[in-house]
């Protein structure tokens, strides 16, 4: 996951920042401006010193609006424009990274409070950016002759962000806009504190832990009233869910689990659907949905629906026989039961694994220690990407974060940290949060991935399987984000691509954690070093596409969740009731009396309308593995060519355009629907 910014868009703590203006140029081409590049220092240990950082980054952004307003349309170049506006959109942009990731992960509530604020001054300030039409008349003034195709790109995708915004409606219009979308970033903001703050427990017997693993009982002693407590942050949820025999603790951490962030969120919600929707329409669309996929690759609303009916269509055959297997597995314990229940998705679909394939990911658990797997995964793509991965000293926000430099034929190209294990008041799900947008020959990426992964200096840090598979997702995300620096501009580098291909890169290197070879690399005993068996990654690979009807469906059931709630007016909206129309329709469980389930999902503040774009973007992953399904994943060849192709060019290129270029044609769902209909 990728969280979304504003508009214009270390190990220690100590108590100096400082910034380096950082010139960002190509060495053939004339000098871009300097950029505001973060060296963050201690990511800021006081609220005081993210108020003096945000107060810096205004400064730097508000000079170059000044300048570019001094310009004269008769005259406005690449000089006096283009990069006048590169500076300033990329100093708010990677000031806004950097405040986003304050706001989810510092340990201390002032530093979140005053990263929050500044995240609220500096989208205000992108409001008013890009609803200034003086602005406008100057970029628009710059003669595309002039320019190399490049420079063009730039230009163009700058206006079209302007018109969207609405820098071409009356003042009237526009100052309603900016007050809109000042009221939207509070309001998201809360929905998503009322998330992250919202960690409910539960108390259990210590015989309620029978079919857990040993680390994890151990991890869990009883407390002064001889209970477990139990919560529903994803160290303690998932291994729950997973292996916990009694179905009565399952229910109960699924139900808390669903009810995080309500009822707080029911009110936050409806609030930022009206606020969206009021901004669709003022912008002359029917919907929120409508406006955000206008410069999609997906362009409208009924093309999200259509998607999403056409996946439906070919999931859900598979999803129904998937439950009726795990009904039947189900029945073997419980002669009567009738339906399979949200708490028992985890638990029956592994039970279902280890008769059908002889597949227990409680016994590949026991070789993926969190430590080597991070090794596994740092060796395994440097040699891919011919990358170096060096570990640095840098501060950091908390003593357990760590710092790392990417070099890329011997000379740094980017910078980022790992922030991996769960703590109070930290983002609980997992993320990659972009810091500095890195330019040719100028600032260096940086990024920050934030997981919730086993902590080695609490055990042994066991990691299921599909914890391996969420870093190398993660991974993807930080590889296309740090790599992604072949232009002087920042709307062409990092993740700029559209929002709908973002997930791709992320989604294509999930495959690796199921190869063999791959996984022969790092995957060791956590007692005795001995690799994992074969014949383990064998039935863990024959298991691995059972249940894939019912995951698709449950993610059809958000996506269409994401949709619906922003393709129609809000006014009189029941949210219960359209979440458990949505789920009776799609999902594969029964919706869940008394849980609010939307109350936590937190996309619906970033992504919005848009949680489509993890099923598109893994349509158009799977047609590219196609070429490392034929070579080889270990292919150098075609890891270069993916890396030249995809990654490195960033936005220079729709994305269509980037996916043409690595495969030789233009893109298919087939790969996609082999895979959803079992066909591969």
């Amino acid at each position: 996951m990728v969280p979304t910014m504003g508009p214009a868009l270390r190990a220690r703590y100590t108590v100096t920042v400082f910034f380096l203006l950082i010139a960002a140029c190509k060495t053939s081409g004339p000098p871009a401006p300097h950029v505001l590049a973060f060296d963050h220092g201690p990511l800021y240990s006081e609220p005081g010193r993210v108020e003096s950082a945000c107060e810096e980054a205004e400064a730097v952004a508000r000079n170059a609006r000044s300048v570019l307003l001094a310009a004269s349309v008769e005259t406005a170049d690449l000089d006096s424009v283009l990069y006048p506006w590169n500076r300033m959109a990329g100093t708010l942009e990677n000031a806004a990274g950097v405040m986003s990731l304050l706001a989810n992960v510092h340990p201390l509530e002032a530093v979140r409070k005053s990263a929050e604020v500044c995240e609220q001054r500096l989208q205000r300030l992108g409001s008013a950016i890009e609803l200034d039409p003086a602005l406008y008349r100057r970029m628009a003034a710059v003669e595309d002759a002039a320019l190399d195709p490049e420079a063009q790109r730039f230009k163009h995708k700058v206006l079209e962000r302007l018109l969207l915004a609405g820098v071409d409606r009356s003042d009237e219009v526009r100052a309603r806009l900016a007050a809109l979308h000042e009221e939207m970033v509070v309001v998201g903001q809360t929905f998503q504190r009322n998330i992250r703050d919202d960690v409910r427990k539960i108390e259990v017997d210590r015989d309620a832990l029978v079919g857990l693993p040993e680390d994890f009982v151990a991890a869990h002693p009883v407390n002064e009233n001889g209970k477990v407590v139990l919560d529903t942050n994803y160290p303690d949820f998932f291994p729950v869910q997973t292996y916990a025999d009694q179905s009565a603790v399952r229910e109960a951490l699924v139900r808390a689990f669903s009810s995080r962030g309500h009822p707080a969120n029911e009110v936050v919600l409806k609030k930022l659907l009206e606020l969206r929707h009021e901004y669709a329409v003022l912008l002359g669309q029917r919907s929120w949905a409508e406006l955000r996929a206008k410069d999609k690759m997906v362009e409208t609303a009924d093309r999200i629906r259509s998607f999403t009916e056409e996946v439906a269509e070919l999931a859900r055959p598979r999803m129904q026989r998937d439950l009726e297997e795990v009904l039947s597995e189900k029945r073997q314990r419980e002669p009567g039961a009738q339906q399979v229940q949200k708490w028992d998705r985890f638990y029956w679909v592994k039970e279902v694994q280890k008769k059908k394939h002889a597949f227990d990911p409680a016994e590949a658990r026991l070789y993926l220690g969190y430590r080597s797997v991070l090794e596994g995964v740092f060796a395994l793509f440097s040699e891919l990407f011919e990358i170096e991965i060096v570990p640095t000293e840098r501060p950091v926000w908390h003593p357990s974060v760590l710092s790392y430099e990417l070099r890329q034929g011997g000379r740094a190209v980017g910078r980022f940290f790992l922030d991996m294990h769960a703590r109070e008041g930290k983002y609980g799900h997992a993320a990659m949060f972009p810091l500095t947008t890195g330019l040719w020959e100028g600032a260096l990426s940086e990024a920050a991935l934030v997981c919730n992964f086993p902590d080695p200096n609490s055990g042994p840090a066991l990691m299921e399987h599909s914890q391996v598979v969420t870093l190398f997702h993660e991974f993807g995300h930080l590889m296309h984000h740090l790599l992604a620096r072949n232009s002087q501009f920042v709307n062409q580098s990092g993740i700029s691509t559209e929002w709908d291909f973002v997930e791709a890169p992320s989604q294509l290197l999930e495959e690796w954690a199921f190869d063999a070879g791959v996984l022969a690399r790092f995957a060791r005993h956590h007692e005795t070093g001995a690799p994992m068996p074969a014949r383990l990654i064998e039935r863990m690979r024959s298991a691995r596409d059972f249940g894939l009807g019912i995951h698709v469906m449950r993610q059809v059931f958000y996506q269409s969740l994401s949709l619906e709630l922003h393709d129609r007016s809000p006014e009189d909206l029941d949210l219960a009731r359209l979440s458990h129309e949505l789920e009776a329709r799609y999902a594969p469980y029964p919706p869940l009396e008394g849980t609010h389930e939307y109350a936590s999902f937190g996309h619906l503040d970033g992504y919005s309308s848009m949680y489509y774009t993890y099923q598109w973007s893994l349509a158009l992953a799977k047609d590219m593995f196609t070429r490392f399904a034929e070579a080889g994943l270990l292919s150098h060849e075609v890891a270069r060519s993916y890396r030249d192709a995809v990654l490195q060019p960033g936005g220079m290129k729709p994305a269509r355009a980037l996916v043409s270029d690595f495969l030789g044609r233009a893109s298919t769902l087939d790969a996609y629907r082999a895979w959803l209909s079992g066909a591969n």
